[in-house]
């Protein structure tokens, strides 16, 4: 792309993407430094504390959030490349972003590109409900698109939902599109705001319940991903489409990409959050309790606000046996971009100490 090339970054104060504009703006590439990147955002005293610390390297640009389509179709026509970080499972606004992408297409007549992110639930089984045996997906051979149709015949997920409404809707205006699917971040954040994974909310719901929890046996695998490590996977994105005008990279319906970088199992997991939270004092015991699904949509997804926001009342059932199911990625295609990844698994075992400070901490 050329020099003039115009990047567009929303969910800017989110764990995400605050991280992904640091890691932008940390970049010594001469195409990053060329103009400054937009980030479509809320709140004039977010905008300027932007401004305050990035100078003329960020344009913040107020809406009045993800319902406000027609701003956020009328920014996105003026700008090459989308990175979009906000909620997954919010149809509109992706569709929005695109309908822009495609305006800005038809003026400029250069390609443009949409970086969606997504997430791997949207490829998780049913070990319980529905078990049909257990998989590793690998973006570089299987057909994940494919795949994740099949599974929203279904039954329809609102985070899979979307990402296939990007895909779909990008090749119908002629959009290229790469959804970045990720699975439980973890880490520090390194943006202005928001600074904790989403993944925490399940910790505070152990904490309200006095114990660690698993839900089922805890066999169920899952991988993770440092955020520092996956801002760094965006960013050697984005340069691929500014220098090589994304000639590398799949798109389209073989435009998924995975960013795992670790493995664990879900009792794995919860024994990280009873020794974090013991370590400090803020549980009696380390013993994890093994909860059925009953009991777990019953007294742990009312404690999780997203899982709320996802799934109706009647279907708490389906969403606690997410935290038993397998998801398991292969990260191939990112490594041929050059993608390597440096936080381990010395790094995963101290997050869950460092989420519980950031807890306390917050809650004082």
């Amino acid at each position: 792309m050329t020099s003039d090339t115009k990047i567009l970054l929303t969910g800017a104060t989110g764990f995400i993407g605050g991280s992904v504009l640091t890691a932008l703006l940390q970049s010594s590439a001469s195409s990053l430094q060329s103009g400054p990147i937009t980030c479509l955002l809320r709140g004039a005293d977010r905008a300027a504390l932007l401004t305050s610390t990035y100078g003329e390297r960020v344009k913040p640009v107020l809406y009045g959030g993800l319902d406000d389509l027609k701003t956020t179709t009328a920014v996105a026509a003026q700008h090459d490349v989308v990175i979009n970080t906000t909620l997954g499972y919010h149809s509109p606004s992706t569709k929005a972003l695109l309908r822009g992408l495609a305006q800005r297409k038809a003026q400029t007549r250069r390609d443009v590109w949409m970086i969606h992110t997504s997430g791997t639930s949207n490829i998780g089984d049913k070990p319980i409900t529905n078990p049909v045996g257990v998989r590793e997906f690998d973006d570089l051979v299987d057909d994940v698109y494919a795949h994740e149709k099949a599974l929203e015949a279904a039954e329809p997920y609102a985070q899979r939902t979307t990402e296939l409404g990007v895909i779909d809707t990008g090749l119908e205006l002629g959009v290229k599109t790469l959804v970045i699917m990720s699975p439980i971040i973890y880490g520090n954040g390194t943006g202005l705001f928001n600074r904790i994974s989403i993944h925490t909310e399940y910790m505070k719901a152990m904490l309200q319940m006095g114990h660690s929890v698993v839900v089922g046996d805890g066999t169920g695998v899952w991988d993770h991903v440092h955020i520092e490590d996956l801002a760094d996977l965006y960013r050697r994105v984005v340069l691929d489409v500014l220098e090589r005008e994304g000639e590398t990279l799949p798109s389209g319906k073989k435009g998924i990409m995975f960013s795992a970088n670790g493995r664990h199992s879900w009792l794995e997991y919860s024994q990280l959050v009873a020794d974090a939270c013991y370590e400090r004092g803020l549980i009696s015991g380390k013993k994890v309790v093994h909860l059925s699904l009953e009991e777990a949509a019953a007294t742990l997804i009312p404690r999780l606000r997203v899982a709320k926001e996802v799934f109706a009342e009647d279907d708490w059932k389906s969403a606690a046996e997410g935290f038993c199911s397998n998801e398991m990625t292969a990260a191939n295609v990112a490594r041929t971009l050059g993608w390597n990844p440096v936080k381990g698994n010395e790094a995963w075992k101290q997050a869950f100490r460092d989420d519980v400070d950031s807890i306390v901490k917050a809650k004082r």
